[in-house]
This record gives structure tokens, C-alpha cells and sequence, in this order.
């Protein structure tokens, strides 16, 4: 079953039926091409299941998604100030809005990128 069938199969009220989330959610966690891991994470917005994708996956690109499906600012901010990836701690960064957690970002982080990043989102904040 492709990813377009699952989401086809979405009851009228808009909702996917428990069993299709779960598929995708079985998708999202082991298909072994990352495309179809990544459209498969883009449709959804269980934070516990992405912050594991986050934690988890191998590819960077599928993590990155996972991130930006991430509403809880404390996922976000363990991820933003603990994970070995930059590029998936900026994606982080980007979706924080707690200004203290940004300025510890941004005077610790060892990536001098990320402390741009962290400095820049401060100041649209502000």
C-alpha cells in the first residue's frame, strides 16, 4: 500500500483512521528508502513518535521533517541543545520560541552557525 493510498483512506470528518496512522507510522519507522520515510513523517504530528524519528532515523533529511512537525518546545529544545546533527539542531532552533533556551543555544552551542541562527531567532522574537 503506497503513502497517497493511506491518506486517501481518510474518513469524511478529514481524520486518517487509527489503522492508517499506524501504518504510517510503521512506514515512517522502516522503509527502507528515506523518500518514503520522509512523505510518510511530513503527514504526521505525533510528537513522541517524532521526537524517536529525530532520535532514531538515518537520514538527515527525514529527521529535518520530523523536526518541523515537532510542536512541543521541550522536544524542541533537547533536540536544539543536544543533537550530534547541526543541521537537525537548526531545523529545531528555527521552531523554538522560548528566548532563554535560545540564548543558551546561542552563547553554548559549539557550532558558531547555530549560535547565528539562535541570535537571529532572538531578535525576530524580540
Amino acid at each position: 500500500m503506497r503513502i497517497s493510498d493511506l491518506l486517501r483512506g481518510s474518513c469524511s470528518s478529514g481524520k486518517k483512521h487509527a489503522t492508517d496512522m499506524k501504518s504510517l507510522k510503521e512506514i515512517a519507522k522502516s522503509d527502507p528508502d528515506y523518500r518514503v520515510r520522509l512523505e510518510a513523517v511530513r503527514e504526521i504530528h505525533d510528537n513522541d513518535f517524532l521526537n524517536e524519528i529525530v532520535l532514531n532515523d538515518s537520514n538527515r533529511n527525514v529527521k529535518i521533517a520530523a523536526v518541523n512537525n515537532i510542536t512541543d518546545q521541550n522536544y524542541l529544545m533537547g533536540i536544539a541543545r543536544k543533537h550530534s546533527s547541526c543541521h537537525v539542531r537548526i531545523a529545531a532552533i528555527k521552531n523554538i520560541n522560548d528566548i532563554k533556551a535560545l540564548q543558551e543555544i546561542a552563547e553554548n552551542d559549539s557550532n558558531r552557525t547555530v549560535k547565528k541562527i539562535a541570535f537571529k531567532k532572538i531578535k525576530e522574537i524580540m
